[in-house]
């Protein structure tokens, strides 16, 4: 093998610059997809309303990821998460709200758990049978935003429904209960929404809605009395039997109107404040605002008249019967009946001018004086008298009537111990006995 010699030239190497690297086209796809999933998380959180919380007594039916929140029928949120406060006494569910509703949580919003009910006024939530039960909720009118609320034991009666609520004060509930119907005309236009004891325990405090347009009957002088089971009753002016609707034979009910001798009918603000009268005929009485008390002393019998019992004028009932007793006279050692009587002198003057009409009243009402000489006018010239007579021969029930006598020996008005006290003539049943008496 030959030995290389120096003249031999060696081969040179050749440096050659290293190629730019490319991206793989296999990283386009996990760029694109990781740039969609950051729009999309954007767009959720952007679209995405508050999380609100919800304290319940107790979550029955209540189920994370399965249970929504409705308004008028339509979702607005969903239950996330359900698990007790921190005293374990109540649940605490968490709800993510959709964006568009995010308006309505505001302070005075209400949520309460919807569940079948079954009542003697009806039958609600009956959807939830199939669906489940949801959490119904009820806007507010505040403008303060809120994201922690208390849920309600039970559902409002009027979530949802236009109209106004009113206050009823009575001396107890009697058979109402909530969902009891308010009746205008016997036409069913509300319902009892709840009730509790006033703050002085001596009166019952009734919330009552009357929907819309039906709110806009109840005025400032409207009237409101019980129409709870059959009322039967039995007195001067006969058998009387009154009934009103089906539910409410079952579960009472109370009805409204306003009488027709009330002129104020500007419509009665919400929250107003009413009182509930037994019956129609006591709400119906006028408030006269000449309400005087007289006394009449009849030397008879006074069996069969009742508190309570109507006294007229010529047919058309002017008061009633407000006391019956006995007063005794020292003088005369003698016990005399008495009968105590509210009287409205203003019934006894109607007039188709209503200027003259309210100048009369002003004018009796001004002056006591000037009032008993009107009716000692009446007494001296037409022999004004009270006299007892009989309502009804099958019940022997008596009233007062106010009747004319121009025979009637001369009497006047006496007052004693501030109470006026009217003269009266012999009922006549007792001028009957007396004349037969005499012809025997």
């Amino acid at each position: 093998m030959p030995e290389p010699t120096d003249d031999v030239e060696l081969p040179q190497a050749t440096v050659v610059p290293p190629k730019r690297s490319r991206i793989s086209i296999v990283w386009i796809i996990p760029v694109l997809a990781a740039l969609v999933g950051i729009g999309i998380a954007v767009q959720r959180i952007r679209s995405e309303g508050p999380t609100i919380t919800i304290v319940f007594k107790a979550a029955e039916g209540i189920e994370a990821g399965k249970t929504f929140i409705k308004y008028k029928d339509v979702i607005i949120g969903q239950v996330k998460t359900v698990q007790f406060t921190e005293d374990y006494a109540k649940v605490e569910v968490t709800a993510k709200i959709t964006k568009r509703a995010a308006g309505l949580m505001v302070d005075d919003a209400q949520f309460w758990v919807v569940r079948p009910t079954i009542t003697l006024s009806g039958i609600t939530g009956l959807n939830t049978l199939l669906s489940g039960n949801y959490i119904g909720f009820k806007s507010g009118a505040s403008d303060v935003e809120r994201t922690e609320f208390v849920g309600l034991d039970k559902a409002p009666f009027v979530a949802g429904q236009l109209g106004r609520e009113f206050v009823l004060t009575a001396d107890d509930l009697g058979s109402l209960a909530a969902g009891s119907p308010i009746l205008y005309r016997h036409l069913p236009v509300g319902q009892v929404i709840d009730f509790d004891l006033a703050p002085d325990g001596k009166s019952v405090r009734i919330n009552v809605f009357v929907s819309a347009p039906y709110d806009r009957f109840v005025s400032r002088g409207t009237r409101f009395w019980r129409t709870s089971g059959i009322s039967v009753s039995l007195g001067a002016n006969g058998f009387d039997v009154k009934t009103e609707s089906l539910a409410s034979l079952l579960v009472g009910g109370i009805a409204f109107d306003a009488p027709p001798f009330v002129h104020d009918t500007a419509e009665a603000p919400s929250d107003s404040e009413f009182a509930l009268h037994e019956d129609r005929a006591a709400a119906m009485k006028a408030r006269d605002a000449m309400t005087r008390l007289y006394v009449l002393r009849f030397n008879e019998s006074l069996r069969g008249l009742a508190v309570g019992a109507p006294v007229t004028y010529l047919g058309v009932q002017i008061g009633e019967v407000v006391d019956i007793g006995f007063d005794f006279e020292p003088e005369k050692a003698n016990i005399a009946p008495r009968v105590s009587i509210t009287f409205y002198p203003e019934r006894l003057l109607v007039f188709t001018d209503p200027g003259q009409q309210k100048r009369v009243e002003e004018h009796l009402k001004s002056d006591e004086r000037r009032r008993n000489a009107f009716l000692q006018r009446m007494i001296d010239e037409r022999g004004l008298r009270a006299q007892l007579r009989t309502g009804s021969l099958l019940t022997g029930q008596l009233y007062v009537a106010f009747d004319y006598f121009p025979k009637a020996p001369k009497a006047s008005i006496v007052t004693n111990k501030g109470v006026a006290e009217f003269p009266v003539v012999a009922s006549g049943l007792v001028d009957l006995e007396a004349k037969l008496s005499s012809i025997l």
